[in-house]
This record gives structure tokens, C-alpha cells and sequence, in this order.
């Protein structure tokens, strides 16, 4: 990657004149969207109540046309996770709403002894 690209082609903007961009750089979709929906603590706080939900309620989620894509996509990722017996979408939410468990390890370090001799006569 060039950190350091040619600039000699581009017209420096000069204080005082018009600003090219005047209405600046356009939001991104998300940051709109961050304004209308969850927050990072609203969506922890989803997971973990519906972690707390029977298999009949989360069909009824997973059933709901009127459900947000959050509750709709945990719904039925819990639901096809149990079917098949795996752990992975609730260790996933787990780790998202909770975060990773602590992982120890155990660390040996060897030294060796190095000896050197210089002769300088």
C-alpha cells in the first residue's frame, strides 16, 4: 500500500474560497440507521432475553412478520442450533453479549548458557 501517493495533479483548496464539498461527505447508511435502532446495549440486551426464551417462544419470534431482523435472525439461529444439537450460535451470541471467557495458559521459558571467548593476542 502507498502511503505516500502523488499529490502534484490535485488543486490545493485555498482558505477563504467556496468549499468544494460543501455539504461534506454523505452519512452512511448504518450511521442513519444507528439513529433509528438499536443501540450496542439494547442489542446485548436483546440476546440475553432471548437466550431466556422457551423453543415455543422463539418460534413465535421467528413466526412474527413485524419482528426486527435482530429478533428474526437470533430466533431462528437458536432454533436451527438446537435442532442440530450445536452450541455455535449460542456460544456466538454468548460471546457478543457477554464477551469471551478468560483463557489462561501456562508459559515456560528454557535459557541456555552462551559462552564466548575472545582471544586477542
Amino acid at each position: 500500500m502507498n502511503f505516500q501517493p502523488k499529490t502534484e495533479h490535485l488543486t490545493k483548496w485555498q482558505p477563504g474560497c467556496p468549499s468544494p464539498n460543501p455539504n461534506g461527505r454523505k452519512p452512511k447508511f448504518v450511521t442513519l440507521l444507528k439513529n433509528e435502532g438499536y443501540s450496542q446495549s439494547e442489542v446485548n440486551e436483546t440476546i440475553l432475553q432471548m437466550l431466556s426464551l422457551t423453543e415455543q417462544e422463539l418460534n413465535i419470534v421467528a413466526e412474527n412478520h413485524s419482528a426486527t431482523i435482530l429478533e428474526l435472525t437470533i430466533s431462528r439461529a437458536l432454533l436451527n442450533s438446537a435442532k442440530k444439537g450445536s452450541l455455535y450460535a449460542l456460544e456466538s451470541l454468548l460471546n457478543r453479549s457477554i464477551g469471551l471467557p478468560k483463557i489462561t495458559q501456562d508459559v515456560s521459558i528454557e535459557s541456555k548458557e552462551i559462552r564466548i571467548t575472545l582471544d586477542l593476542g
